[in-house]
């Protein structure tokens, strides 16, 4: 009997997590930002919540999103230096450099818990909910930073240099999630 290759649903939600993460945050932006417009120049009142809520997603939008830029290979890097490198040299080199921003990424993250831990009892200024709230986007965002370089990583160190993810959608040949 032969067996499906079709990956469970969570399996196939957590390959997308970040752009599902980083896509809600720029429609909730977005909404808040035209929101925030509308009230301000249609209305008498403005609505002074739309601040807050923009400063929020904006920072969900960015440090997921930047987690999601990590799967596609689609951070800039300057490889002057590296393409000059014999093949092993370049081996033994780009394990270390890929050791140093997992430590990196384990420190920061480690640093953002603590910072976001010590916020709790700082409330936004209208809304007034934690700014943990806030500074969480920047360990969410960490932390999966820190899986999908783990992963590249461990893909190098097997020999395969491509991205792990290819970007969905006909023009990439692949139009199913998973």
């Amino acid at each position: 009997m032969r067996q499906s290759s079709v990956r469970p649903l969570p399996l196939r939600m957590a390959r997308y997590l970040e752009e599902a993460v980083a896509g809600i945050a720029l429609v909730v932006l977005v909404a808040a930002v035209c929101w925030g417009v509308v009230t301000r120049y249609v209305t008498a009142t403005s609505a002074a919540w739309t601040g807050d809520v923009t400063s929020v997603a904006f920072a969900w939008l960015i440090f997921v999103g930047s987690a999601a830029a990590f799967k596609y290979g689609a951070h800039m890097s300057v490889d002057i230096f590296w393409r000059r490198l014999p093949p092993c040299a370049r081996r033994y080199f780009g394990a270390t450099i890929d050791a140093v921003i997992l430590v990196f990424l384990a420190y920061a993250t480690w640093l953002g818990i603590g910072f976001c831990l010590a916020s709790m009892d700082d409330p936004l200024p209208i809304l007034r909910w934690p700014r943990a709230v806030l500074y969480a986007a920047l360990v969410v965002g960490l932390v999966c930073m820190f899986v999908r370089y783990a992963e590249i990583a461990w893909r190098k160190l097997q020999g395969v240099t491509a991205p792990t993810h290819r970007v969905p959608g006909p023009d990439a040949g692949d139009t199913r999630w998973g």
